[in-house]
């Protein structure tokens, strides 16, 4: 065999040695993979990789979408949001969606957003589209005591200065909450703020409630302005009660004191004639007295007395009997006798 064959021999056992260390070591598919997409990594660096036990092919895939989408993401920078436990491949895409957005952001500021816990996709559509919200109805009472409800519909964005604020929806709307009810409450007359439902809204601008927040006001409008429990009116009203109720009582109590008296009468009367009646007892026995004293000249005038009082009685029995007429019917007697 000549040495010319030997040496070729040699050649081909070294490279194809050289060639299956090669294909050992670094992985293959992801570094031509690499190549073909135009995206170069080094073989040393795809064999780092593979001994530190990494996705190499995610992560290479991942760097090939980055340099597709024209972002600025190196290969070190997938190994560190690998080594940070850090989704690569969404916020690549975040990355990719904010610059088809118009939204320039250096691939720290992506990823800061991420562990922070932020959807890239869904903060890229809340930048690109504003956001409408309900505030709850919230209820104050006016200077002249007349309550009042308000709500207001919010059209909120989000402001690219303030995307790493910790103050959200929420706090906008408690803060708007607060200004509505201070100003209903600073407001003597009711009929104003219904008049002028806007003059809400200019407080709310006024009170700059947007300020530090993730989300920035771009308009509020009261879409309802409702009147609720009037208190002076329920306070007359108690007051025109408990008025009368006062007057019932002044009523009942004179009605009890006239009663009284005239059960007193009664007393009294009963009482004048229980004497009368003694005092009567007493004649028989004085006129006996006087008739045996011989004060008496005939036996005449004791009867004569006596008839007297025997007609005066039948007068007061006949008064009884027939009672006094009331006025109702002395009124008829009389229309009769006219």
């Amino acid at each position: 065999m000549s040495g010319g064959i030997i040496a070729l021999i040699v050649i081909v056992s070294v490279l194809v040695l050289a060639l299956a260390i090669f294909f050992i070591l670094v992985p293959a598919k992801s570094y031509f993979t690499a190549i073909f997409s135009k995206a170069y990594i080094s073989a040393r660096k795809l064999m780092t990789m593979r001994y530190r036990k990494m996705p190499v092919f995610d992560m290479v895939n991942c760097y090939i979408k980055a340099k597709h989408g024209a972002v600025a993401v190196t290969i070190e920078d997938i190994e560190n949001m690998f080594i940070t436990k850090c989704d690569f491949n969404k916020v690549v895409e975040g990355m990719i969606a904010c610059k088809n957005a118009g939204i320039n952001y250096k691939f720290e500021t992506i990823q800061k957003l991420y562990l922070k816990g932020v959807d890239i996709n869904e903060f890229v559509k809340e930048c690109l589209n504003s956001k409408v919200v309900d505030t709850p109805s919230m209820t104050a009472v006016c200077g002249d005591l007349q309550e009042l409800s308000a709500k207001v519909r919010l059209t909120l964005k989000v402001n690219l200065k303030n995307i790493f604020s910790t103050l959200n929806e929420e706090t906008i709307i408690a803060r708007i909450n607060e200004t509505i009810v201070a100003k209903i409450s600073a407001t003597k007359d009711h009929r104003y703020i219904l008049s002028t439902p806007q003059i809400l809204a200019k407080e709310i601008y006024d009170a700059e409630t947007d300020s530090g927040n993730f989300y920035e006001l771009i308009s509020a409008d009261v879409v309802e302005v409702a009147l609720g429990k009037n208190y002076q009116a329920d306070r007359e009203k108690e007051l025109i009660e408990k008025n009368h109720l006062l007057e019932q009582n002044r009523l009942e109590e004179r009605r009890l004191t006239a009663v009284a008296v005239e059960q007193e009468m009664k007393a009294r009367t009963e009482e004048m004639k229980v004497k009368l009646v003694e005092e009567e007892m007493k004649v028989p026995k004085a006129m006996t007295q006087a008739i045996n004293e011989g004060r008496f000249d005939k036996l005449t005038d004791y009867y004569k007395i006596q008839n007297l009082q025997a007609d005066t009685e039948m007068r007061r029995r006949l008064a009884d009997g027939l009672g006094v007429m009331n006025e109702d019917e002395y009124d008829e007697d009389f229309d009769d006798e006219d």
